[in-house]
């Protein structure tokens, strides 16, 4: 559904410690090493985007289909900081439908092991809007269109703008823009998210430090000129959120 990724500036370890690879181990399709990103929002739970584990190919709401790869920074390399743990529950949103409400939120079998190489970033308040902040989107997606995902994690700086800015270009497609949306990138071109990159996060500095502003959702391809990306907003799914995990 989505093409979702960064252009080439590989990151420093000191930026993996939140950020997930979904790793999709199905009966029918194998095993997929990476199949989307996420991010770890406590010990126990990660988000990512709906659409990664309910789409049209196949539905993947079954736990036992996915491990979280924490810690990592090349998908292919150990640096002795990695460490992979099964999901135990798989909630999406219930009223995720196409490009609307695309978020989902996954249990992990056992608690995050305590390490200064896997830190859960905060989540924002409800009133954070981010708007005209330069944030930072990362992940394991592909570099550009036509190449392979990335073994390294990629991030890039770009900016949040009003969600009117992104509306503009997705009337085209008749897909309308809501709150739960959040509008980011480049009007020039050349920096964005692209496929594979679906489910990370998109990190905003504040006075608390990191914070979760969105989730790579969708975009018209990888860092086109005159089109930026669509994340879902997690501020508006904060209530549901809390819900689900029991606090």
């Amino acid at each position: 559904m989505t093409e979702l990724n960064l252009n080439p500036e590989k990151v420093g370890n000191n930026h993996t410690k939140n950020k997930v690879s979904l790793e999709l181990n199905h009966p029918q399709h194998g095993t997929i090493p990476h199949f989307c990103g996420g991010v770890l929002i406590d010990k126990n739970w990660m988000l990512t985007a709906a659409h990664c584990v309910v789409n049209p190919q196949f539905v993947l709401p079954h736990p036992n289909y996915w491990k979280a790869r924490l810690g990592e920074h090349n998908l292919v390399s150990h640096d002795g900081t990695e460490t992979k743990i099964d999901i135990k529950e798989v909630y999406y949103y219930p009223w995720y439908h196409g490009y609307d409400n695309d978020i989902a939120l996954m249990r992990l079998s056992e608690p995050v092991p305590d390490s200064s190489s896997i830190q859960p970033i905060c989540l924002p308040n409800e009133s954070d809007k981010f708007e005209n902040m330069l944030c930072t989107a990362s992940g394991w997606g592909k570099v550009d269109f036509g190449s392979k995902a990335s073994e390294d994690l990629r991030a890039v700086s770009i900016q949040v703008f009003d969600n009117s800015k992104c509306a503009v270009y997705t009337q085209r497609f008749r897909i309308a823009i809501q709150p739960f949306h959040l509008c980011a990138g480049t009007f020039e071109g050349g920096k964005g998210t692209c496929q594979g990159d679906s489910g990370g996060p998109l990190a905003c500095k504040t006075e608390r430090g990191w914070v979760l502003a969105g989730l790579t959702s969708f975009g018209s391809g990888c860092a086109k000129r005159g089109f930026p990306d669509v994340y879902s907003r997690v501020s508006h799914f904060l209530s549901w959120i809390k819900q689900m995990r029991g606090y």
